[in-house]
Order: C-alpha cells, then sequence, then structure tokens
C-alpha cells in the first residue's frame, strides 16, 4: 500500500511536468480525473502475486496526441533494453494475448526507481537514496567535510551515515545481540558459546580485510556509509540471488550429466545391471571406471554453477547501490573507490557463504567449524576476483574504454574462481575414488586408525592446497600488473636480464 501510495505521487508528478511542458496550467479537475482513470494500473504495478494486464501499445497523453516515444502505428520508437525487447516479443503471441505479466511488484519498483532518478536529478546524479527517500544533501555534505579535512576519527564518520546505513547496523547489532543471547542461554547443544566464537571469527575474517581495503589506505576515497551499503547488499542481497541462480543452472547440469550417465548405463550392460541390484556399489563402480563423466560433472560446477553466477552476481550487487561518493573525486580516487566497493559486496557475499558453509553445511563440531574457517579464510578468492573485475570497470567507466562489457570485465574473474573451484573439486574426486580403490570409503571393509587417517587426510589434501595458493598469487600478481602497467614492464626487464646473464 505504500509503494501504491508512492507510484501515485510519482504519477500526480508526472502529470504537472507534461502540463508544464505544454505551457499549461494544472486543473486539480483532469488531474484527479487522470489519477482515477490510471487506478487500476496504479494497483495492479504493487500486487503480492502474479498479474497480467494490458499493454497500451495506442498510448495517448493528455494533450490528445500520441505519445513522443510512439510512432504513427503506435509502435514504440526506443529501442528499449533487453528485457523490454525480449517481453514485447513474448506478450505478441498468442499464449499470452498481448499482456504484460509482473509478479510481486518488480516491474513497478523498477520503474519507479527511474522516475524518481528522473525527477529528483537534472545532472545525471542521483539526488535520493530510493529505498528510505532520503535526499542526498542530508548526510553527504558532512560526508565531504571529513574528505576535506582528512578527519580520522571513526566515530565522526559513522555519524555521517544515512537512514538507511544507520538502520542496517542497528538490525545487525540486534541480532548478534539475540545470537549471544540465544548462545548463552545453552537451548542448543549444537550451538554454545564455542560456537558462537566461531561465528565472531568468521565476522572478524572479513571485517579486518575491509580495514586493510578501506580504513587503512582508502577511508576517504569512499565514505564508511557507502561501505556499509556496499557490505550489507553484498551480505543480503547477492548470497540469495547466487543461490537462486545456481539452483537453477545446477538443475540443468545435473539433467544434462544424468543424459550422459544414461548412455553410458545403456553401453554397459554389467554395470546397468548392477544398478538395479546394488545401487550403491553401482556409483563406486562408475565414479571409478568413467572419470571422465564425473571431471565434465565438476567442470561444469566449478566454472558455470560457481563461478559463472558469482561473479556476474557480485558485479551486479555492485551496480545496486547508488552513492553519491563517485561526484567531485579525482579519476584515481574514484578508481579506488571502485575497487573497494566492489572488494566490500564481495567480502558481504564471501561473508554470508562462509556462515553458510560452516553452521548449515559442515557438521556440528567445533574442530570441524574452525578447520572450515581456516580453509576459507586461507584463499581470499572472492575479494581477489572482485578487485581483477574493478580493472575492467574502471577502464569502461573512467576511462572510456568501449571495449570493455561486462563479459570482457568478468572473464579473468570467472577463470580465475573456475579455476580455483575446478583443482579443488577433482582433488577431492579423485581422493575419494583412491578410498573407494583401497576399501576406505563409507563402508568399506578396511578402517584405518584415527591418527593414520588424519595423516593421509592432510598429505592428500596438500597438493590441492597448494594447486589453490599457487592460483590465489598469480590472481594477485596479474591484478598487480593490470593495475600498474610499468611493473609489468620491470619483472620482463628482470627476467630477460637473467636469462642473458644466465
Amino acid at each position: 500500500m505504500k509503494n501504491q501510495g508512492t507510484r501515485k505521487v510519482i504519477m500526480q508528478r508526472l502529470y504537472e511536468e507534461r502540463a508544464s511542458e505544454r505551457g499549461e496550467e494544472v486543473d486539480p479537475q483532469q488531474m484527479a480525473s487522470f489519477l482515477l482513470r490510471h487506478n487500476l494500473d496504479i494497483k495492479r504495478a504493487h500486487t503480492c502475486w502474479s498479474c497480467f494486464y494490458t499493454h497500451d501499445y495506442q498510448f495517448i497523453d493528455e494533450s490528445g496526441m500520441v505519445n513522443n516515444d510512439m510512432d504513427e502505428d503506435g509502435e514504440d520508437n526506443d529501442e528499449g533494453d533487453f528485457c523490454s525487447n525480449l517481453w514485447g516479443c513474448l506478450s505478441r503471441t498468442l499464449w499470452c494475448c498481448g499482456c504484460w505479466c509482473q509478479c510481486f511488484g518488480c516491474c513497478g519498483i523498477a520503474q519507479e526507481e527511474r522516475e524518481v532518478n528522473r525527477l529528483t536529478d537534472h545532472d545525471g546524479i542521483p539526488k535520493i537514496d530510493y529505498i528510505t527517500f532520503q535526499p542526498h544533501e542530508e548526510y553527504y555534505p558532512a560526508i565531504v567535510d571529513l574528505r576535506d579535512n582528512q578527519n580520522t576519527s571513526l566515530w565522526a564518520h559513522m555519524k555521517t551515515i544515512s537512514e538507511l546505513s544507520s538502520k542496517l547496523l542497528k538490525n545487525v547489532l540486534a541480532v548478534l545481540v539475540f545470537i549471544i543471547l540465544f548462545a548463552l542461554s545453552d537451548v542448543d547443544s549444537n550451538f554454545t558459546w564455542k560456537n558462537l566464537i566461531i561465528l565472531f571469527l568468521t565476522l572478524g575474517q572479513a571485517f579486518f580485510i575491509e580495514y586493510l581495503v578501506h580504513w587503512r589506505y582508502n577511508r576517504f576515497n569512499l565514505s564508511f556509509d557507502s561501505l556499509v551499503k556496499y557490505f550489507g547488499c553484498g551480505f543480503l542481497l547477492t548470497t540469495p540471488l547466487a543461490v537462486v541462480f545456481e539452483m537453477v543452472i545446477s538443475t540443468v547440469a545435473s539433467a544434462i550429466v544424468l543424459i550422459v550417465g544414461v548412455i553410458i548405463l545403456a553401453n554397459d550392460s554389467e554395470l546397468s545391471q548392477e544398478m538395479q541390484t546394488d545401487p550403491k556399489k553401482a556409483m563406486k563402480d562408475l565414479a571409478v571406471n568413467h572419470p571422465g563423466l564425473f571431471i565434465f560433472m565438476n567442470f561444469i560446477n566449478a566454472f558455470a554453477v560457481a563461478a559463472l553466477c558469482e561473479e556476474f552476481v557480485k558485479y551486479f550487487g555492485y551496480r545496486m547501490v547508488q552513492t553519491p561518493c563517485f561526484s567531485n573525486q579525482t579519476l584515481k580516487s574514484t578508481g579506488s573507490a571502485i575497487t573497494v566497493a566492489m572488494v566490500s559486496v564481495s567480502l558481504g557475499f564471501a561473508c554470508c557463504e562462509n556462515l553458510i558453509y560452516i553452521f548449515v553445511y559442515s557438521p556440528p563440531g567445533i574442530a570441524i567449524q574452525a578447520s572450515t574457517l581456516l580453509a576459507r579464510s586461507f584463499f581470499p578468492v572472492h575479494p581477489l576476483c572482485a578487485a581483477i573485475q574493478s580493472i575492467g570497470v574502471c577502464k569502461r567507466d573512467l576511462e572510456g574504454d568501449k571495449r570493455y562489457g561486462l563479459g570482457r570485465i568478468a572473464l579473468p574473474a570467472i577463470m580465475l574462481h573456475g579455476t580455483f573451484d575446478f583443482v579443488l573439486m577433482i582433488a577431492a574426486y579423485f581422493y575419494q575414488v583412491e578410498n573407494i580403490k583401497e576399501g576406505n570409503d563409507d563402508d568399506g571393509g578396511n578402517v584405518t586408525t584415527p591418527d593414520t587417517d588424519e595423516d593421509v587426510d592432510i598429505v592428500s589434501q596438500l597438493p590441492a592446497m597448494i594447486c589453490g595458493l599457487i592460483l590465489v598469487v598469480v590472481g594477485y600478481l596479474w591484478y598487480v600488473i593490470q593495475e600498474s602497467p610499468r611493473l609489468y614492464f620491470f619483472i620482463m626487464y628482470i627476467c630477460v636480464f637473467n636469462v642473458k646473464s644466465w
């Protein structure tokens, strides 16, 4: 209902703007009649269920003339974006009879965001926080003063945050207080004060990197207010988006792998018969005798399900946040702000992902949760990939290089992320195959002692960990070289000089 009221006010403003452009005075009765005629559209734009409504291609404005965006045939002159053109094509088919559909007001909210910016902004810079409708002029001048005076007080920076950031921090504080009380009350034996320490260590790992990236070196390039928004966007919005998209792509990938598996079973009668009598043993034989199938499956999971989804989602997480901090700065400062913003989104995403892996996917137990946290903290792939993406964003937005589209921006990060995940998945697969061959799997007959098993575990996982560390170092060097081309020529000079000397 609040969104419906907002939409009504926006349409009223649009009516006044059009009347002003025509040089006419606003007639209250005509405006009331205009809003009444669009009352159904206002309500349909913000329903809590899927809704179909007719698209009026013959839109007539209040002057009685065809809208400027329409040609004589009533078609839209504007090329539009991909989604609009795609649905415009689908809406003309028989199955939806020329209607548009939307769910949970997503189209109405997106359109209002564009209209609010158009009505409150006349120089290309947003003037209002869309979620809270707080004007930037209420808090941004204080942020500029901190930057001009080089004020290093954390409390001073916290006092200048916007209403949205204040609400985010207050909610985080309330949730943490609730979790502390829950852990100390011993309601659940699987979450005690020891697990609470793991929780704070998980948050502390993200906050420590945030401190180094932002507060230590770039506190004046990107405001603390924007930092809260970007981190919150990564934690609250990008993670569930990634889960949804990964589920969709994983379902498609599983269907492809299933088809390949059926083909393998059709050509192997012995394995097919074993699948009917003893499916568990048949799956083990399939894993041992057909490694190509599982390598292919891990390749899709690493590059398509994980890397592709997560890197795109983190990029759009950066695009979701509008902040005035990128205005009135030097190119160098703006570039640093872009990098910090994208890394902050990735840290929020990684923090939420770590919490899920530690407290949802891992079995209960302090030792397992601590080892999971240590392993995921040792390889900061998410912030590194975000920093790599920021290079392409800076070249596109600051240097005006049109060659850098979304694909070229995200491709290096996708390759690094996908290769890192693929190496770990393949290592885990071959480790499991060796266990099956030796009979040390979950139902095997040979059971080693815990000490021996732990030693074998460490030795078997060491190559994968070394490969992961090498990939992280290579990614970091690639980022440094791309950021500072002079360093690349210096390294090349050293290499050539050493070769000649040898």
